[in-house]
């Protein structure tokens, strides 16, 4: 985005419709990623990432420009993808999937660090999905979005004491999945 956040939603507010598509763009990706850990279907992802999307366009008036524009965004997509998961009788399910080993021979050594590098991410991301819902939706706005505990809080209407104990909670959870992990492909 060229302008500052800050304008963009200033000039929302003041009548600016065009202006929200710089926020659509600049959001769509890393809002859908949130939304698709919590919800883990497609379907409902897309549902609920454009109905965040909505309600932050309708409701863009109570943003305080000063603030942030993701933090707010991703709360109101976290409470969205709380409801549909309510509705869709899935607010604890865990799924693990299975690691795509990829091999060929006479992968060049760049090739190869990357490879290893982005399977350990990979793995990392799969070891992150089968955590709990709660614990999962922290961690992934803790850690890849880079929210504050007290804005993770707010988003999920709990204090900073229960983002803290889930963040601590899934930080052993992921030390002893990834540790058998790593001690089954021995």
């Amino acid at each position: 985005m060229n302008r500052s956040e800050q304008e963009v939603v200033r000039d929302i507010q003041r009548g600016d419709h065009e202006a929200f598509a710089e926020l659509v763009h600049t959001y769509q990706r890393r809002l859908f990623g949130l939304v698709m850990m919590m919800v883990r279907e497609s379907a409902g992802a897309e549902e609920v990432t454009q109905d965040a999307f909505v309600r932050a366009y309708t409701h863009i008036d109570t943003f305080e420009g000063h603030r942030p524009f993701y933090p707010w965004l991703a709360s109101i997509a976290v409470r969205l993808a709380q409801n549909w998961l309510r509705s869709h009788g899935r607010t604890a399910r865990r799924e693990g999937t299975a690691l795509e080993q990829v091999a060929e021979p006479g992968i060049n050594p760049v090739a190869l660090t990357t490879l290893i590098a982005d399977q350990r991410s990979r793995r990392l991301w799969q070891t992150v999905a089968s955590l709990s819902s709660g614990e999962r939706t922290a961690v992934v706005l803790y850690y890849r979005d880079q929210m504050a505990v007290r804005d993770i809080a707010s988003a999920l209407c709990v204090s900073s004491g229960t983002i803290k104990t889930l963040l601590f909670r899934a930080r052993r959870h992921l030390r002893e999945r990834l540790h058998e992990i790593q001690e089954t492909s021995r």
